[in-house]
Parts: C-alpha cells; structure tokens; sequence
C-alpha cells in the first residue's frame, strides 16, 4: 500500500510489520511509559534468554557496591544501569529502556528485589503470550497451505 506524501506528492510504503504500541501501567492502572514490540519476532526469545541469563553480569558493579565510597557507589550504579539499558534496548531494537525505567531507575527496591526484576518477569510473561497467540494465529493458516504436503 503505498501513501501520498503530504508535502511533496512523494509516495511511501507503508508495511504492516506486525508492530505493536504497548503501554506500560504501574499496578494503579497508570500509564507510565509506551514500547514498541514485534509479537512475531522469532529471535525475541532468544534475545529475552540470554539478557535474563547475563544479568548476574549486568549487575556485577553492584557487587562492589557495600563498603565502598559514595563515588564508587554512584559509578557502579551508573556502569549496572548503562548495561542493563544498553540490554533491554538490544531486546527490543529501540528505546525501551527510556520506556521502563525513565521514572523510576532500574535498581530501586520494590517488593524485595530490584525493579528491574519486576519489570523482566513481566516483560517474560508478556513475550511469551504474545508469541503464543500470534502463532497459533499462524499455525492455523500454515495448516491450510502444508495440508497436501503432509502425504
């Protein structure tokens, strides 16, 4: 499909990418940030794996953390929280770090943990029903094609 341009008369093709805007809500129902994801991303799971299997990594400037001074409190919390957001954006191919964490940083305490864990179990939920409803979506249809194919 394509679309005039408003200015010039140009055209542009205009994809359906499969591209979702989803907002992110506290437990209060409020809107606290807006993400761009592809549900039919093949390699966002692997990519969520491997951020979830690194994050002892991201988060081994912490282990500095306890006894130091207040400077090298700060750098490590700044260093964790540059590789956790440089991981989050690499997991959805844009600024979803801004998304999450521009209101409240990565490494606050909620509930006993990190708020960042409280925000990777919910992204890991959502990936995984996301991707499940789209392909079954999909299954259905390569059904219909592979059905002669199965003899």
């Amino acid at each position: 499909m394509a679309e005039k341009g408003k200015k010039n008369g140009a055209t542009a093709i205009v994809v359906d990418d499969g591209s979702r805007r989803v907002p992110i809500k506290n437990v209060h129902g409020e809107e606290i940030g807006v993400f761009h994801f592809h549900p039919t991303d093949i390699g966002i799971i692997e990519r969520y794996n491997r951020m979830v299997e690194s994050f002892d990594e991201i988060t081994r400037p912490l282990e500095q953390f306890a006894g130091e001074d207040e400077a090298a409190q700060a750098e490590a919390l700044r260093e964790a929280e540059a590789r956790l957001c440089e991981a989050v954006n690499a997991l959805f191919g844009g600024d979803a770090a801004g998304a999450f964490f521009g209101n409240m940083h990565p490494f606050s305490p909620v509930g006993g943990a990190f708020y960042c864990e409280a925000v990777l179990k919910a992204v890991g939920q959502y990936i995984s029903e996301q991707f499940d409803e789209e392909t079954a979506k999909f299954s259905g249809r390569a059904a219909k094609y592979l059905k002669g194919a199965e003899k």
